[in-house]
C-alpha cells in the first residue's frame, strides 16, 4: 500500500484541508501590512481554547488577527512598530499563526511528506500555484515541523522577502501553522529566521 493511502497520510491531507478551509485565513495567502498606533496586546486568546503569542518583543495586531468557529488567523509584529513601545525585537518580522480544530495528529514526518507534494507546495502558495515555492529547509524537532522557503509568487499586501520560515505542530485540540516573514528591505539571514520560527513556536506551545 502506499504512503498517500495510509490512515496517517490522509490524516496530514485532512490537517491541510482543516487550515485552508478554516474561513479565515489561507496559510499561503497574503499577508496584511502592519497597523500602527494600536493598544499594545502580547497574547491573542480564542474562544475554542487556543492561546496565540509571540517571542519576546512581538505583540498581536488587532486590527488584522480574527477567528470563529475555533479557526483563525493571528498577525504580529514587534511591539514598537505597532504600538510605539518602548523596546522591540531586536530583529524585526512579521509573524503570523494559522489554526483550525484538528481531531487527531497525524505523524510529523508524514505532514511533512504532504508539504513537499504539489497539493502542499500549493497550499504554501500565495496565488496558489506549486511551481512558485520551493522548500529549501525541512526538519522534524520532536512534535514539530520546521520549513524554510522560497515563494516567487507575489504579496499583494506587505512587502515581503522571497523566503519565509513556517512551523506546523498540533497543540490544544488544533492544527498549528505558524510563518515567520521579512520584509524585501530587511531580509532576515537563515540563521536569524530560523532561531525566530522556533522560539515563536515554543511561545505558542509553552502558553497552551
Amino acid at each position: 500500500m502506499s504512503t498517500w493511502t495510509s490512515e496517517r497520510a490522509r490524516a496530514a491531507l485532512a490537517l491541510g484541508a482543516a487550515l485552508v478551509l478554516s474561513g479565515c485565513f489561507e496559510p499561503g495567502g497574503m499577508v496584511p501590512s502592519l497597523s500602527r498606533d494600536v493598544p499594545e496586546t502580547r497574547m491573542f486568546r480564542d474562544p475554542g481554547g487556543l492561546t496565540i503569542v509571540g517571542p519576546r518583543g512581538y505583540c498581536v495586531d488587532p486590527e488584522n488577527s480574527r477567528s470563529d468557529g475555533g479557526a483563525g488567523f493571528v498577525l504580529l509584529g514587534g511591539c514598537d512598530v505597532l504600538a510605539d513601545a518602548r523596546r522591540g525585537p531586536r530583529h524585526h518580522a512579521i509573524l503570523s499563526a494559522t489554526f483550525a480544530p484538528a481531531d487527531a495528529a497525524p505523524g510529523v514526518r508524514d505532514y511533512a511528506a504532504f508539504m513537499a507534494s504539489s497539493r502542499g507546495r500549493e497550499m504554501l502558495s500565495r496565488t496558489d500555484d506549486p511551481a512558485t515555492v520551493t522548500i529549501l529547509d525541512s526538519r522534524v524537532e520532536g512534535d514539530m515541523l520546521l520549513l524554510h522557503v522560497r515563494d516567487t509568487s507575489p504579496n499583494t499586501g506587505a512587502p515581503l522577502a522571497q523566503e519565509h520560515w513556517r512551523a506546523a505542530f498540533f497543540t490544544g485540540g488544533h492544527a498549528v501553522m505558524l510563518s515567520v516573514h521579512s520584509t524585501e528591505g530587511s531580509p532576515l539571514a537563515t540563521r536569524t529566521g530560523r532561531s525566530k520560527i522556533t522560539d515563536f513556536a515554543r511561545a505558542v506551545q509553552r502558553a497552551n
